[in-house]
């Protein structure tokens, strides 16, 4: 019954707005903010008549009002209320869609933090649904707040970005990440997440079986700041020379450090599963030719922690 009764209400909402939208002989034009406001209202019963579709559908049209009286940051929060909605529904694909529209109309209104942290909340949702739009919302976050050099909040999207891209074993995607947030670290003087990163580079060339490539990383790492002087240096020098030499005893002792160990969770599994070429066995260090046609196999099972 009650149901029934904000349905009804909901509907007088609905009608109120389309008389403000409505134009005549002495109304020239339509009045979209309180067409916006009944919208709202709108959706406002329908929620609590437990008709989420037909919310979703008002919030919608009380975002298109507020985005046509240049009611901008209002126009976002409708359409990020809407996405929550689809999310809530399990429609991922409109959710975002939606979510991207709030992000564009934040940013319009100038306020660009805002603007990246809705992407980085979709994102977090995408994560555990398709981690290849997760990663684009993670890019398209930084993007935002690198445009106002928030270099901070741009790095730390990238860095998420990346970490899903190694999840996904696409390396080579996951480099050319990884190259923007070293530069960005590089910048802000961040020793410890410079050093961690080029660890990280150099887990992946392994992984690719390009030893030459790893070594190079890590002859370049040597112009960064501290990073000739520091554990790390040598702890990485060894695991290249334990490759290099095919002696997986030695990395995978290397591996076990607990340098590795107390990385994020896809890094441990990353160290974990790193193949020293010519040699078989299981376990970190063992197996054979160590390039990413053996990865698929692995499958991160478990971790080191």
């Amino acid at each position: 019954m009650a149901s029934n009764q904000k349905v009804s209400e909901a509907l007088e909402h609905i009608e109120k707005a389309e008389k403000s939208l409505k134009t005549s002989f002495f109304k020239w034009t339509p009045d979209f903010d309180s067409a916006a406001h009944e919208y709202e209202k709108a959706a406002v019963c329908y929620k609590n008549a437990k008709s989420p579709a037909d919310a979703r559908k008002m919030y919608i049209k009380a975002a298109d009002c507020h985005r046509n009286c240049q009611a901008l940051f209002h126009c976002a929060k409708d359409y990020e209320q809407a996405a929550n909605i689809s999310k809530d529904l399990k429609k991922y694909d409109e959710c975002v869609d939606l979510i991207r529209k709030a992000a564009f109309m934040y940013r319009e209104h100038g306020a660009p933090d805002t603007a990246a942290i809705t992407l980085e909340k979709a994102a977090k949702t995408m994560e555990t649904v398709n981690t290849n739009v997760a990663v684009d919302l993670y890019m398209e976050a930084a993007d935002i707040v690198m445009v106002d050099e928030r270099l901070r909040q741009a790095v730390d999207s990238l860095s998420k970005a990346s970490r899903l891209l190694v999840r996904n074993r696409d390396f080579q995607k996951a480099l050319e990440v990884m190259k923007k947030e070293l530069d960005m670290y590089v910048e802000l003087e961040q020793e410890g997440k410079i050093h961690k990163c080029i660890a990280i580079q150099i887990l992946i060339h392994l992984h690719r079986g390009d030893w030459v490539a790893a070594d190079q990383a890590h002859k370049t790492a040597m112009g960064y700041i501290g990073y000739a002087q520091s554990e790390v240096s040598l702890l990485l020098q060894e695991l290249i020379e334990a490759y290099d030499q095919q002696d997986p005893d030695k990395a995978s002792e290397l591996l076990y450090n607990p340098y590795f160990t107390h990385l994020d969770n896809d890094y441990v599994k990353l160290a974990r599963t790193l193949r020293v070429p010519g040699y078989g066995g299981g376990g970190a260090g063992g197996g054979g030719g160590g390039g990413e046609q053996q990865e698929e196999e692995d499958e991160y099972a478990g971790g080191l922690c």
